[in-house]
């Protein structure tokens, strides 16, 4: 009977889910042509809405199923704000308040600074001071009405002069005497007069031109000076308000936009949370409201009634707005139609007796060795193929670069035993075109360093450490292709370092030590290798030093997939070279660091840096005039690739 029940039940909804779809194929034709109707309206240029309020409400449901759900709005939204996207921004031109801001140069300073920097300028560079040049009086005597000698009595026809009262009389008295020799001597005298005049006015109209060229030189000249000077300050100040209104507006806009985004935030969520009710009738017409919200888990018991008027209970649970979920309470129980056959409790017995006494529980502690083992290997490999029809050069090489670190470390009670392996080697194959060129590969990376530290705790994460380290290198290593000596090989050169003190290790991931008292000795056991550069005399295959050791390690997993291990070693040499106490002078350093970036669990990409710098070490070079140097200099490497890592 309870099967025939489902079954009727599952036929009724999936007539009612069929009816439902064909009902709602009807509703989306009919929706879709009302919705065409009612934009022509809303775009027509003959009708215009009586009421602009009812018409801004059928525009945003227009609006709403034109355009995306609220619920997907609201899910942009939220990416938009959390990518912290700026929404606002405002242009430099647009900033009302410049004038209050400080460091801004408003109109009245600059006004008066351009006045100060005029005043200024006409006491530092008085008229008088600036020499014109003569090409500036060029061709000035073409433009000058000048009289020439034999043009004197113009300056009696054109009234620029008159004669004196003796000169008329004495023309007069020649005249009525009419002595030729008089008239000569009266001739003879106004000539001279006229002439000593016409000399003074050409002489006047120069000097007043070369004065009128010259004032009107100085003042250019000086009022170029002082617009160069103005133009240099408005520039200035142009540039520095510029900085200024850029820092007040970007700090302005980060503020104005995070706000913003904290209120359409509040907003989103109000939104979010708005809660839609859905009422639920079974077949006897009893009512009952569901509330349907997001991030609200909530449900209600709602009881469904089939033609018999038996009740099943359904559990509405709320999803979020717009999904629930429906459960049967299958603890209910149809009695009418069914009959369930019962046992008596006195007929029920038990199994097996229960015993009356605990059994004894044994703890078993594991043990755990007081060794912690582990490393890490990685290989990347490179390769470039270029053909000689390559228009832009370069060189068909391949390269490998492979490193192993590998840790054995010992701890219990106070003692701390640890010791560390790090071997590195990298090779650059490549078709050497010299034809002097005796090898084709070269090395870019040949490492191999053993460190061992023994510690005992002092206090907290204090030990006494007593430490060794020993580097060295693989394989030869040649200056250049087309040289047959080498000029490093194995144990040539090697460092071995003994060093007591304090280390430090606050956690797994720093360590740090400080040695008082080291010694440090370099090996040069290779005759072939030249052991001066190195430090050594000649001759000489080792050499020691005393003097102050510091070391810092530092591992730290910086992201999920980014991995940082830095070694950086000091030494503080106590001796003297060449005649100065090497304690005060910068400490030798060999600090390396590497980068790993973990693609996945294989793949690796990783990036090394390795700084040396080291006193004892000689490098040459040329300068700028083609001289050989020799001296101490910073050594630095760096290389980054793409390869395959294991951990073990």
């Amino acid at each position: 009977m309870i099967k025939k029940i489902q079954f009727i039940t599952v036929f009724f909804a999936f007539t009612f889910i069929f009816n439902q779809n064909t009902q709602a194929a009807y509703n989306h034709d009919s929706i879709t042509t009302s919705f065409e109707q009612v934009k022509m309206y809303l775009n027509s240029t003959q009708w215009e809405p009586v009421d602009f309020e009812t018409y801004k409400k059928i525009f945003e449901v227009v609006h709403f199923i034109e355009k995306s759900p609220i619920d997907t709005v609201i899910e942009e939204l939220r990416t938009v704000i959390d990518s912290n996207t700026v929404l606002f921004t405002r242009q430099i031109k647009n900033i009302e308040e410049a004038e209050s801001i400080e460091g801004y140069t408003n109109a009245h300073e600059i006004n008066n600074t351009l006045i100060n920097i005029e005043k200024r300028a006409e006491i530092d560079m008085p008229l008088e001071s600036i020499i014109v040049p003569e090409k500036e009086f060029v061709g000035m005597y073409s433009t000058l009405p000048l009289i020439s000698p034999d043009e004197a009595l113009r300056l009696l026809a054109d009234s620029i002069i008159t004669l004196p009262d003796s000169l008329k009389a004495l023309a007069v008295e020649t005249d009525s005497f009419r002595s030729s020799k008089n008239k000569k001597n009266a001739d003879s005298l106004i000539a001279l007069y006229l002439e000593d005049k016409r000399k003074h006015y050409n002489d006047s109209l120069i000097t007043n031109y070369r004065d009128s060229v010259s004032n009107q030189y100085r003042t250019d000249y000086r009022n170029k000076y002082i617009d160069s000077l103005k133009k240099a300050y408005t520039n200035q100040v142009a540039q520095q308000n510029y900085v200024v209104l850029k820092r007040y507006n970007d700090s302005l806009s980060q503020i104005i936009n995070q706000q913003f985004r904290d209120d359409l935030q509040r907003l989103i969520d109000h939104v979010h949370r708005m809660p839609n009710q859905l009422t639920i009738y079974n077949l006897a017409y009893d009512s009952s409201n569901v509330i349907l919200q997001n991030d609200n888990a909530w449900y209600k018991w709602v009881y469904l009634k089939n033609m018999q008027n038996d009740s099943i209970g359904i559990k509405v649970e709320s999803f979020d707005r717009n999904s629930l979920r429906l459960l049967v309470d299958e603890s209910i129980n149809l009695s009418r139609l069914t009959q369930r056959t019962t046992l008596d409790v006195s007929q029920i017995q038990s199994t097996q007796k229960a015993k009356q006494t605990l059994e004894k529980i044994v703890v078993r502690k594991p043990k755990l060795s007081p060794w912690k083992l582990g490393g890490n290997a990685y290989t990347g490999l490179s390769q470039t193929l270029i053909n000689e029809f390559w228009s832009k050069g370069g060189k068909t090489s391949a390269s490998l670069l492979s490193t192993i670190n590998y840790s054995a470390n010992y701890s219990k009670g106070k003692l701390k035993w640890d010791n560390g392996l790090d071997a590195k080697l990298g090779l650059i194959y490549y078709i050497e075109d010299n034809e002097s060129a005796i090898r084709n590969w070269h090395k870019n990376s040949d490492n191999f360093e053993i460190n061992s530290r023994f510690g005992y705790s002092a206090f907290k994460e204090w030990y006494y450490s007593a430490e060794a380290n020993f580097k060295t290198q693989f394989f030869d290593g040649y200056k250049s292709n087309t040289v047959e000596t080498p000029n490093s090989s194995w144990f040539s050169p090697a460092y071995l370092t003994f060093s007591a003190g304090f280390d430090y290790k606050p956690n797994s991931s720093l360590s740090t030590f400080l040695s008082p008292l080291s010694i440090k000795t370099t090996y040069v056991l290779d005759p072939d290798v030249d052991e001066t550069i190195y430090g050594l005399t000649e001759g000489q295959t080792r050499k020691s030093r005393i003097g102050m050791t510091g070391r810092l390690d530092f591992t730290k997993k910086v992201f999920e997939n980014i991995n940082l291990r830095t070694k950086n070693n000091f030494f503080f040499n106590f001796g003297f070279k060449d005649g100065e106490w090497q304690l005060i002078k910068l400490p030798d350093f060999d600090s390396e660091t590497s980068i790993d970036f973990k693609v996945n669990r294989y793949v690796t990409t990783q990036l090394n840096l390795h700084f040396i710098y080291d006193k004892e070490l000689t490098s040459k070079w040329t300068d700028d005039n083609n001289v050989e140097q020799t001296g101490t200099r910073l050594q630095f490497k760096e290389f980054m690739t793409l390869g395959i890592s294991y951990r073990f």
